[in-house]
Protein backbone atom coordinates (compact mmCIF):
# COMPACT_ATOMS: atom_id res chain seq x y z
CA UNK A 1 0.00 0.00 0.00
CA UNK A 2 1.26 3.54 -1.14
CA UNK A 3 0.84 6.45 1.48
CA UNK A 4 -1.15 9.00 -1.63
CA UNK A 5 1.41 11.57 -0.23
CA UNK A 6 3.90 9.83 -2.12
CA UNK A 7 1.75 8.77 -5.20
CA UNK A 8 0.92 12.46 -5.30
CA UNK A 9 4.71 14.12 -4.92
CA UNK A 10 6.09 11.24 -7.03
CA UNK A 11 3.50 11.74 -10.28
CA UNK A 12 3.34 15.86 -10.01
CA UNK A 13 7.11 15.84 -9.87
CA UNK A 14 7.68 12.95 -12.38
CA UNK A 15 5.20 14.72 -14.90
CA UNK A 16 7.05 18.38 -14.11
CA UNK A 17 10.05 16.90 -15.08
CA UNK A 18 8.77 14.94 -18.22
CA UNK A 19 6.35 18.49 -19.27
CA UNK A 20 9.09 21.04 -18.91
CA UNK A 21 11.51 18.31 -20.86
CA UNK A 22 9.08 18.51 -23.58
CA UNK A 23 8.51 22.24 -23.62
CA UNK A 24 12.42 22.53 -24.01
CA UNK A 25 12.45 20.31 -27.29
CA UNK A 26 9.46 22.03 -28.50
CA UNK A 27 11.17 25.19 -28.17
CA UNK A 28 14.22 24.36 -30.36
CA UNK A 29 12.55 20.63 -33.07
CA UNK A 30 15.25 21.53 -35.01
CA UNK A 31 18.26 21.36 -32.62
CA UNK A 32 16.29 18.48 -31.26
CA UNK A 33 16.09 16.51 -34.23
CA UNK A 34 19.94 17.01 -34.89
CA UNK A 35 20.50 15.52 -31.70
CA UNK A 36 18.75 12.48 -32.37
CA UNK A 37 20.19 12.31 -35.60
CA UNK A 38 23.53 12.81 -34.08
CA UNK A 39 23.15 9.48 -32.36
CA UNK A 40 23.17 7.71 -35.23
CA UNK A 41 20.97 4.65 -33.76
CA UNK A 42 18.52 5.33 -36.22
CA UNK A 43 18.19 5.46 -40.79
CA UNK A 44 18.96 9.66 -40.69
CA UNK A 45 15.28 9.70 -42.83
CA UNK A 46 13.35 8.60 -39.36
CA UNK A 47 15.29 11.08 -37.31
CA UNK A 48 13.14 13.99 -37.40
CA UNK A 49 10.09 11.74 -37.06
CA UNK A 50 11.49 9.92 -34.16
CA UNK A 51 11.98 13.71 -32.41
CA UNK A 52 8.41 14.59 -32.85
CA UNK A 53 7.02 11.15 -31.56
CA UNK A 54 9.91 11.05 -28.92
CA UNK A 55 8.62 14.88 -27.05
CA UNK A 56 5.09 13.98 -27.94
CA UNK A 57 5.27 10.51 -25.51
CA UNK A 58 7.09 12.84 -23.30
CA UNK A 59 4.42 14.95 -23.02
CA UNK A 60 1.44 12.76 -22.92
CA UNK A 61 3.84 10.73 -20.17
CA UNK A 62 3.54 13.80 -18.15
CA UNK A 63 0.51 14.36 -18.99
CA UNK A 64 -1.25 11.73 -18.26
CA UNK A 65 1.09 11.00 -14.47
CA UNK A 66 -1.24 14.42 -13.49
CA UNK A 67 -4.78 12.58 -14.68
CA UNK A 68 -5.39 10.36 -11.86
CA UNK A 69 -7.27 7.89 -13.91
CA UNK A 70 -4.06 7.79 -16.26
CA UNK A 71 -1.36 7.45 -13.50
CA UNK A 72 -0.48 4.08 -14.33
CA UNK A 73 -0.63 4.44 -18.20
CA UNK A 74 1.61 7.37 -16.99
CA UNK A 75 4.64 5.60 -15.33
CA UNK A 76 4.71 2.85 -17.97
CA UNK A 77 5.01 5.51 -20.46
CA UNK A 78 7.61 7.35 -18.34
CA UNK A 79 9.72 4.49 -17.76
CA UNK A 80 9.73 3.68 -21.68
CA UNK A 81 10.49 7.21 -22.59
CA UNK A 82 13.38 7.05 -20.08
CA UNK A 83 14.62 3.74 -21.17
CA UNK A 84 15.33 4.96 -24.90
CA UNK A 85 16.79 7.91 -24.32
CA UNK A 86 19.19 5.83 -21.49
CA UNK A 87 19.54 3.34 -23.93
CA UNK A 88 20.79 6.02 -26.77
CA UNK A 89 23.08 7.68 -23.95
CA UNK A 90 24.81 4.22 -23.42
CA UNK A 91 25.07 3.36 -26.79
CA UNK A 92 27.10 6.24 -27.83
CA UNK A 93 28.86 6.38 -24.75
CA UNK A 94 29.64 2.40 -25.06
CA UNK A 95 30.86 3.46 -28.86
CA UNK A 96 32.99 6.16 -27.05
CA UNK A 97 30.60 9.24 -28.34
CA UNK A 98 31.13 11.38 -25.72
CA UNK A 99 31.19 14.67 -27.52
CA UNK A 100 27.50 14.73 -28.90
CA UNK A 101 24.09 16.64 -27.25
CA UNK A 102 22.79 14.87 -25.54
CA UNK A 103 19.39 16.39 -26.45
CA UNK A 104 18.02 16.15 -22.61
CA UNK A 105 16.97 19.90 -23.26
CA UNK A 106 18.34 23.78 -21.03
CA UNK A 107 21.01 25.94 -22.10
CA UNK A 108 23.40 24.42 -19.71
CA UNK A 109 22.85 21.11 -21.63
CA UNK A 110 23.74 22.63 -24.86
CA UNK A 111 26.60 25.02 -23.72
CA UNK A 112 28.68 21.53 -22.43
CA UNK A 113 27.54 19.68 -25.77
CA UNK A 114 29.12 22.67 -27.47
CA UNK A 115 32.38 22.85 -26.05
CA UNK A 116 32.64 18.78 -26.51
CA UNK A 117 31.47 17.38 -23.39
CA UNK A 118 27.71 16.16 -24.29
CA UNK A 119 27.45 12.89 -22.88
CA UNK A 120 28.45 11.29 -19.47
CA UNK A 121 27.70 7.96 -17.63
CA UNK A 122 26.29 9.78 -14.83
CA UNK A 123 23.12 10.19 -17.46
CA UNK A 124 22.26 6.59 -16.90
CA UNK A 125 21.84 6.46 -13.09
CA UNK A 126 19.89 10.11 -13.44
CA UNK A 127 17.49 8.54 -15.82
CA UNK A 128 17.31 5.64 -13.08
CA UNK A 129 16.14 7.94 -10.22
CA UNK A 130 14.02 9.23 -12.30
CA UNK A 131 12.25 6.17 -13.87
CA UNK A 132 11.86 5.49 -9.43
CA UNK A 133 9.79 8.48 -8.58
CA UNK A 134 7.30 5.52 -11.10
CA UNK A 135 7.28 3.62 -7.91
CA UNK A 136 4.86 4.82 -6.00
CA UNK A 137 2.32 5.56 -8.87
CA UNK A 138 2.90 1.80 -9.81
CA UNK A 139 2.42 0.35 -6.32
CA UNK A 140 -0.97 2.49 -6.19
CA UNK A 141 -2.18 0.46 -8.56
CA UNK A 142 -2.84 -1.76 -5.51
CA UNK A 143 -4.40 0.94 -3.81
CA UNK A 144 -3.40 3.50 -1.26
CA UNK A 145 -3.18 3.11 2.50
CA UNK A 146 -5.39 5.98 3.01
CA UNK A 147 -7.11 8.72 1.78
CA UNK A 148 -5.79 12.08 0.74
CA UNK A 149 -6.66 14.46 3.41
CA UNK A 150 -7.03 18.05 2.95
CA UNK A 151 -3.73 18.74 5.24
CA UNK A 152 -1.76 16.30 2.82
CA UNK A 153 -1.58 19.12 -0.29
CA UNK A 154 0.83 21.07 1.44
CA UNK A 155 3.26 17.93 1.96
CA UNK A 156 2.36 17.01 -1.56
CA UNK A 157 3.34 20.41 -2.82
CA UNK A 158 6.96 20.17 -0.77
CA UNK A 159 7.52 17.30 -1.40
CA UNK A 160 7.14 17.86 -5.11
CA UNK A 161 9.34 21.00 -5.21
CA UNK A 162 12.06 19.27 -3.04
CA UNK A 163 12.02 16.67 -5.97
CA UNK A 164 11.84 19.18 -8.90
CA UNK A 165 14.57 21.61 -7.43
CA UNK A 166 16.42 18.66 -6.86
CA UNK A 167 16.27 17.07 -10.48
CA UNK A 168 17.29 20.30 -11.79
CA UNK A 169 20.03 20.93 -9.38
CA UNK A 170 21.54 17.36 -10.03
CA UNK A 171 21.14 18.60 -13.54
CA UNK A 172 23.18 21.87 -13.26
CA UNK A 173 25.65 20.23 -11.40
CA UNK A 174 26.26 17.55 -13.97
CA UNK A 175 26.23 19.90 -16.67
CA UNK A 176 28.86 21.66 -15.09
CA UNK A 177 31.07 19.21 -14.30
CA UNK A 178 31.01 18.38 -17.83
CA UNK A 179 32.10 21.62 -18.29
CA UNK A 180 34.98 21.11 -15.45
CA UNK A 181 36.19 17.73 -17.41
CA UNK A 182 36.12 18.89 -20.75
CA UNK A 183 38.27 22.15 -19.38
CA UNK A 184 40.74 19.67 -17.75
CA UNK A 185 41.35 17.83 -20.84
Amino acid sequence: MTDPVLLYAASAALACVLLLGALEKLKDMTGFAAAVAAYEILPASLGAGFAWLYVLAEALAGALLLAPGGRSAGAVLALLVLAVATAGVAVNLARGRRDIDCGCGGPAFRAAAARGAGLSWWMVPRNALLALWTLPVLAAAQGASRELQWADAASVFGLTLSAVALYFTVNHLLASHLKLQHLHN
